[in-house]
């Protein structure tokens, strides 16, 4: 390997090196309050004060790995992005502070380690970044900040939030109360001795103008103390590959892997890239805990070639795309046909009815086999039906615990991705899915105790969610639809009193159209008969005829006949 290591500071990286390019397949911004926090203070606590003047004392921040020549007007950040990007927010925030103070020449020479000029006069960002554009520009690397466009990533969110945090620890009032070291100096010497400080930190920079060194040496580094993410690690394998790759495919994976991330933020769910990643990688290869997703890699992946490579970050990316549509399904999704309603709402309830993530590793596994028309839309529907009535029994009504879906999950994904045909799919499905989970659910009296605790409330709480879907569910199963009706509301039978608890319990709910739930709205039930008479529901109408008088012995007796419904006739269990 051809490499060049210095010891140096950060006052000489920033002056030996025009740009810091991060590649775009980089990992994004991703310090959270721990790291930044714990950065900021370890800069503080080198500062000691020597009657009226503030010293400096060495703080090393690490190894920091660099491609490219030290003639080149860019060079490119293989290790070492997180903490040039969050000295950066440190600069623009020190800078920021000086110029409130009026001290523009103090805020103009911090503010050149951010943005310089060439010597052509044409301004510079010392650190670029294809993620965080033009947040990060605009909001970091500008002196006037209002026309930064607004957080619309979690990337950007979390260089606000360091920004943030560094703007208020930093504060006069602030730091002076955290550093009562600080009290008597001058406010502006604390500012500059925070930046001298933070430059005059050591690092040890490695610069190698060969791109498949500078992956093999951060691999080195990071590989044996897991210290990144294992997605991190595995990008690095990949891209040190391609980037020796003649034919130039390492700029199609860079738009690919940029694509996958984007993907993951639609929607507004702002998907971690390594939450899906292990979720993908467990349906399709292997059931590993997170620290061993590195080693299953390269253990499962091969030959290590360009073309394997390439392959495996397209899959990546279609699988993203899929993952998104279960986590956030949308009839569109499915050209608006009607008969894929009810899988929109079966999905929804994993994300927001029951909170159950694991369901995903069985889901991604199915909609791959669907796609590849080796399930039929009948077993498909059986399938994504069992998983959702199981996982409402067991974890959202009876409170189980979760850790048993992982393993299980993964073992039916990586058994239906062998499947050849149809029938054979049929087959995986009775042995690793009805088999393995059948005799898990939860027998009739535990569920029925659990069940008529469901209570549903105007205020806004999470537990109505689920109790709303339990309603649609029934009233669905009765008018023997596939689908939740569009206009439908929860209605309290008997008027909704917060002093009386039953009032707000399972049994005095019922699915109403929400033009009659205004209608009836606080009248009493003989009024509210009159309404109800107007309904297109069924159970409605059956409603009305077994209840011409209800009350709250009726409603408890209610209560565990709807349990009584569910457990028979939606779960298919006897009692």
């Amino acid at each position: 390997m051809n490499f060049d290591p210095k010891d140096m500071d950060v006052k000489t990286l920033f002056k030996t090196y025009p740009t810091f390019n991060i590649p775009i397949f980089q990992r994004d911004y991703s310090w959270d309050k721990p790291f930044y926090s714990r950065f900021l203070e370890d800069i503080l606590s080198g500062i000691s004060v020597n009657g009226s003047e503030l010293e400096n004392s060495i703080y090393f921040i690490g190894t920091m790995v660099f491609s490219g020549g030290q003639r080149e007007n860019k060079i490119d950040v293989v290790d070492g992005q997180q903490r040039l990007t969050v000295m950066t927010i440190l600069l623009s925030v020190i800078a920021e502070k000086l110029e409130k103070e009026k001290e523009e020449g103090l805020a103009s020479a911090t503010f050149k380690y951010i943005k310089d000029v060439d010597d052509n006069n044409e301004p510079i960002c010392h650190l670029v970044s294809a993620t965080s554009f033009p947040y990060f520009d605009c909001f970091i690397q500008s002196r006037n900040k209002e026309n930064a466009p607004n957080v619309n990533t979690e990337e950007e969110e979390n260089i606000k939030l360091t920004y943030d945090y560094f703007s208020y620890v930093i504060s006069e009032e602030r730091i002076k109360k955290d550093f009562p070291k600080l009290k008597l100096i001058e406010y502006v010497k604390i500012l500059v001795g925070i930046r001298d400080q933070m430059l005059s930190s050591m690092l040890i920079a490695i610069v190698t103008p060969d791109k498949d060194s500078a992956y093999m040496i951060f691999e080195i580094l990071n590989a044996k103390g897991k210290n990144l993410a294992s997605i991190d690690l595995i990008k690095n394998v990949i891209f040190e590959k391609l980037h020796g790759d003649e034919n130039g495919s390492v700029g199609l994976a860079e738009k690919l892997w940029e694509d996958t991330k984007n993907q993951l933020r639609n929607r507004d769910n702002s998907i971690g890239l390594a939450t899906f990643y292990r979720h993908y990688w467990i349906s399709k290869y292997a059931k590993v805990t997170n620290v061993k997703l590195y080693d299953s890699f390269k253990l499962s992946i091969s030959p290590k070639n360009v073309d394997t490579y390439m392959n495996f970050i397209n899959d990546l990316n279609s699988a993203a795309k899929k993952y998104v549509q279960i986590l956030s399904p949308r009839l569109e999704d499915y050209k608006n046909r009607k008969e894929y309603k009810w899988l929109v709402q079966s999905l929804n309830s994993f994300q927001n009815s029951f909170g159950i993530v694991q369901t995903r590793i069985a889901l991604l596994a199915l909609f791959d086999i669907k796609e590849s028309n080796k399930i039929s839309t009948a077993s498909f529907k059986d399938a994504v039906q069992f998983i959702e009535n199981f996982t409402f029994a067991y974890t959202a009504i009876a409170k189980k615990p979760a850790n048993m879906y992982e393993s299980r999950f993964s073992k039916l994904a990586i058994e239906l991705r062998k499947t050849s045909s149809k029938d054979q799919t049929n087959k995986i499905l009775k042995e690793f899915l009805y088999g393995v989970f059948e005799d898990k659910l939860p027998k009739y009296e535990e569920f029925e105790e659990n069940f008529i605790l469901l209570t549903f409330t105007k205020e806004r709480v999470s537990s109505n969610n689920l109790t709303k879907y339990v309603l649609n569910k029934i009233s669905q199963h009765i008018s023997r639809r596939d689908f939740f009706w569009d206009d439908s509301s929860i209605e309290h039978i008997i008027n909704e009193d917060a002093n009386i608890p039953e009032t707000l319990s399972i049994g005095n709910l019922i699915c109403l159209e929400e033009v009659l739930n205004n209608e009836a709205d606080n009248l009493n039930y003989t009024e509210k008969i009159e309404i109800y008479n107007n309904s297109k529901y069924k159970q409605v109408k059956d409603f009305i005829q077994k209840y011409p008088q209800f009350d709250i012995d009726k409603l408890k007796e209610r209560s565990k006949l709807l349990a009584q419904f569910y457990y028979k006739e939606i779960l298919k269990k006897n009692i």
